[in-house]
């Protein structure tokens, strides 16, 4: 069992004040612009949806900004990557509000570094937002592409992870959230994890990114990202690894962050129940003949949503910069 699987989190505080602001997070949204052929059921009228919600406050609090953590596309192939990144911004067009992208492998077709497979998402958001940082509210935002976890080189890993150093520790004490598609961690015992999931990239398997964030968990708040289509919390070393299921598959989920000067409180949601769609789980049936559990997990459901307080929960921010872990 994960020892570090959120049990309490803490409840949900009563606020005492408005928020400082509120961030949205999306991933796993997979719109294709050759939706029906391969893709997943309603994927773009699920994005659409969670797109004009976000720019409406309607159905939650307006954010202050987007923050789209990777496989926005259903890509699969190099010529439907541009198509999909074309369909993405058009639906874009509401939001008033400023969105920050994250490589995800379906950007890239696992293909991190490689030019002419960055290229149309570089054309798409700008060559400045494929491993960038941004600044609101006083907390730093580090945007990590790791698309290629698994299936990339090791000088591709390693420019990756010197960047990340340099961005790191030219932002000593100043608080952070890393953003990026693949876990550091894994969100699930590991061996039904990988078993459920499926694919060798449940997790980002070069330990040197962990290590590198973990150098600096006296000032890292969370690392947040998507992949693997369930939603889960796990808390180590004082940094919280946050993943969110997305939208393209069950259970449908999204994520409203709202930053107060003491704390963080994380609502995750369904989308409306006429989108969601059961038959798109991954983890369990119909891709399985079963579904599956794990020790913190009891049932499928709860493993593919996580337990409630990963779907509610509040992160503690400390008034001085946390003493560093061994």
């Amino acid at each position: 069992m994960l020892a570090g699987v959120l049990s309490g989190c803490g409840a949900p505080a009563a606020p005492s004040r408005a928020p400082l602001f509120r961030f949205l997070q999306i991933n796993d949204t997979h719109v294709d612009a050759d939706a029906g052929k391969d893709g997943y059921e309603k994927a773009d009228e699920k994005a659409r949806w969670l797109i004009e919600a976000a720019a409406s406050g309607e159905h939650f609090p307006k954010p202050d900004f987007v923050v789209g953590i990777g496989d926005l596309i259903n890509g699969e192939r190099l010529d439907a990557l541009a198509p999909d990144l074309r369909l993405l911004r058009d639906m874009l067009k509401p939001l008033r509000v400023p969105f920050y992208p994250v490589v995800g492998n379906h950007e890239v077709i696992q293909q991190e570094g490689s030019p002419k497979h960055e290229q149309a998402f570089r054309e798409a958001f700008g060559n400045d937002r494929v491993n960038y940082t941004f600044t609101h509210g006083g907390i730093l935002f580090i945007a990590l592409n790791n698309a290629g976890a698994c299936c990339v080189g090791p000088a591709v890993v390693k420019a990756r992870n010197d960047w990340l150093r340099r961005t790191l520790d030219g932002a000593r004490g100043v608080p952070k959230i890393i953003l990026c598609h693949i876990p550091l961690v894994p969100l699930r015992e590991e061996a039904v994890l990988a078993k459920s999931f499926g694919f060798r990239s449940y997790i980002d398997h070069d330990g040197a990114t962990l290590r590198i964030v973990e150098e600096h968990a006296d000032s890292v708040i969370a690392v947040l990202s998507g992949h693997l289509h369930l939603t889960g919390v796990v808390e180590r070393k004082g940094i919280y690894h946050i993943s969110i299921a997305g939208t393209a598959s069950y259970p449908c989920d999204y994520a409203l962050y709202s930053v107060f000067p003491d704390r963080i409180e994380a609502a995750v949601r369904q989308l409306p129940r006429e989108l969601v769609t059961p038959g798109t789980n991954i983890h369990g049936r119909p891709r399985y003949i079963g579904d599956f559990t794990d020790g913190a997990h009891k049932t499928p459901w709860d493993y593919v949503a996580g337990n409630p307080p990963e779907r509610d929960f509040t992160i503690r921010l400390p008034k001085e910069p946390r003493s560093r872990k061994p």
